[in-house]
């Protein structure tokens, strides 16, 4: 996996266990290694499902780690090569490595990243790719947050609007940002950390208005139109528009109004802030 190697650089501490590769950001995130092989080995008798993600604890650290299990032999071959799909993006477990660490590096709001490693036999391909990241003790995410009997709507809003805002001025546009990837801490809401950066575009993208539109569309989409009218959403929406000079409006709008009501893929998100291109239906 040499064309990882500048995001290597910062993991600089590696440890390895039979076919488990780990790469960490220093020695003392080491003793993560045995509970990972641990729970390694209770996967391989079937006691636990195959992708996890999760609180895990060594004798010092308290890290969350996400387990990626790559199904298809073309995935692994391209994981393992560093080849990109078809469409010029690489697959999604790369991708949030990669991410994580630039959106990082230009001091966007997002868990530090303390390591990365894999599962590989000798030569063969690597099957599973894993994540490693500090552990945001204290926080929840915002979909537990929105189920609590406490919560309020607007200062939640206010607080995920800001974050659009600060995400924005660090060039990292979250293409996934539903409120089950913003984790907040509930003594200071104002403190959000956005989490699951895999569809993430890093720099300031052509289509930026557009882009815009689609992220504060989805929000509103995926479980907060369960909490608020969407007059008074788009109230609040307009409001915050207020802080971004040069917007182009009726870009945003355009996007706005139809993906409130409407999911799009994946691919039609980054098509739609590279191209400006826009269409519900394949």
């Amino acid at each position: 996996m040499r064309y990882l190697k500048s995001y290597q650089q910062g993991f600089s501490h590696t440890v390895v266990s039979g076919d488990l590769t780990l790469h960490l950001d220093e020695e003392g995130a080491a003793d993560i290694l045995e509970p990972i092989a641990a729970l390694l080995a209770q996967r391989d008798h079937g006691t636990l499902r195959r992708n996890i993600s999760g609180c895990m604890s060594g004798v010092r650290s308290r890290l969350f780690v996400k387990t990626v299990e790559l199904e298809s032999l073309p995935s692994r071959l391209r994981v393992t090569l560093g080849r990109q799909r078809r469409l010029g993006w690489y697959d999604w477990p790369i991708a949030e490595l990669m991410n994580s660490v630039d959106a990082r590096r230009q001091g966007a709001p997002v868990p530090r990243l303390r390591g990365f490693g894999y599962l590989r036999r000798g030569l063969l391909p690597v099957r599973e790719l894993f994540l490693i990241s500090e552990m945001l003790d204290g926080y929840v995410d915002g979909q537990f947050w929105l189920a609590q009997p406490q919560m309020q709507i607007e200062p939640f809003l206010q607080s995920a609007f800001a974050l659009i805002g600060e995400l924005h001025e660090k060039q990292v546009c979250h293409l996934d940002l539903w409120v089950g990837n913003i984790m907040l801490d509930p003594q200071r809401m104002e403190a959000m950390k956005v989490v699951d950066l895999e569809n993430c575009y890093i720099g300031h993208p052509p289509y930026w208005s557009e882009a815009l539109g689609f992220q504060f569309a989805f929000l509103f989409l995926r479980l907060v139109q369960e909490h608020i009218d969407e007059a008074h959403y788009d109230h609040l929406v307009n409001a915050a528009l207020d802080a971004y000079a040069g917007i182009d409006r009726a870009g945003f709008e355009r996007v706005y109004s139809l993906c409130k009501q409407q999911q799009i893929s994946r691919k039609k998100r980054r098509d739609l802030l590279l191209t400006g291109n826009f269409q519900l239906r394949d």
